[in-house]
């Protein structure tokens, strides 16, 4: 080989070495790479499902009906204390789907959703005591589903929400256990919008996402402290401090110390796996943390025991979830 030919191999071989060292370097920045976060938990004891309602009462997660395959909307329910699944008695109103749940005073409340054909306004209590179920008064707005709950001091709200007929919803109510009685309040919303997330980190409450029957998802966020609503930064910013777009629909959401986190759900047209997480002091989402390793969902039920967040149930196209995470926010 003479030499002209002899440096143009050695410089072909250092272009491909140095290709080959780009192209891995750039696969280990695209690859999760940082500390464990989720684990695979205790599989939720009844039929896949999603859709289905939820609340917490003294470290027990409870989870009732929502939709599932070939039997369609279902009433029974199951508590979860972070190692164990038990079953509670079957919700004794319509089986539901994407209801809404919440709790006070050491009782659980779930009430609204669709069975499919119609859209309800009737609420159950539930006590875990004696495990029974007792009506209340019905919501008194329009019937719906796909609305969000929480709870602030002694009260408890219920708003947004959609019908059957696509109809979405911008009000909010305000339930008081004491007098079993409902009362319309005050709200900002630049939108009607259904299949938000809400979540509590101390005194107030934050409410953001959603639907609003448009291909632009909702950017609004607020704060609500039991009086009033603080409109925040919105969930797609892009300015000097801060570029993210934390819009979600049909995500579950959970608290962890003094942050909240939103976990899977929907974007548009397709189910992420991602985990935004929410700064109150400095009004900021990030999306550091790891994604849900697997069965990214939307419908699915989250909440916090001890320190730790799950969700479990769901839906993903043809498939409907029993599985459970745990996570861990380490990083």
């Amino acid at each position: 080989m003479n030499k002209k030919n002899w440096l143009l191999l050695v410089l072909a071989c250092a272009i491909a070495f140095t290709s080959f060292n780009s192209c891995s370097k750039d696969d280990e920045e695209d690859t999760d790479s940082g500390p464990t976060e989720w684990v695979r938990s205790i599989v939720f004891k009844n039929d896949p499902r999603n859709g289905a309602a939820s609340f917490t009462i003294n470290n027990v997660a409870y989870v009732v009906g929502g939709f599932v395959r070939n039997e369609g909307v279902v009433n029974d329910g199951a508590g979860f204390n972070g190692s164990t699944w038990s079953d509670i008695a079957d919700f004794p109103g319509t089986a539901r789907q994407m209801a809404v749940g919440f709790a006070i005073d050491g009782k659980g409340y779930v009430g609204t959703g669709s069975t499919g054909s119609d859209d309800l306004n009737d609420f159950y209590r539930f006590d875990p005591a004696t495990n029974t179920w007792t009506k209340i008064a019905d919501f008194p707005g329009r019937a719906r589903y796909g609305a969000v709950a929480f709870t602030l001091g002694n009260y408890a709200y219920v708003g947004l929400g959609s019908t059957r007929t696509d109809a979405k919803f911008s009000d909010f109510y305000r339930y008081d256990p004491a007098t079993d009685s409902w009362t319309e309040i005050d709200v900002p919303f630049k939108y009607k919008k259904a299949f938000a997330f809400a979540f509590v980190i101390g005194n107030r409450a934050y409410v953001g996402g959603g639907y609003a029957n448009s291909a632009s998802l909702p950017e609004d966020f607020y704060a609500f402290d039991g009086t009033n609503w603080t409109p925040l930064n919105d969930l797609n910013r892009a300015d000097d401090s801060y570029t993210y777009d934390a819009r979600k629909y049909n995500a579950g959401s959970f608290v962890i110390g003094n942050y909240g986190y939103v976990v899977s759900g929907r974007t548009g047209t397709s189910v992420t796996s991602s985990v935004w997480k929410y700064e109150p002091a400095t009004d900021s989402w990030t999306d550091k943390h790891q994604a849900l390793p697997a069965d990214a969902r939307e419908k699915g039920v989250a909440f916090s025991l001890d320190g730790k967040g799950y969700i479990t149930t769901g839906v993903n196209g043809s498939f409907i979830f029993d599985n459970t995470w745990e996570f861990t926010p380490v990083r």
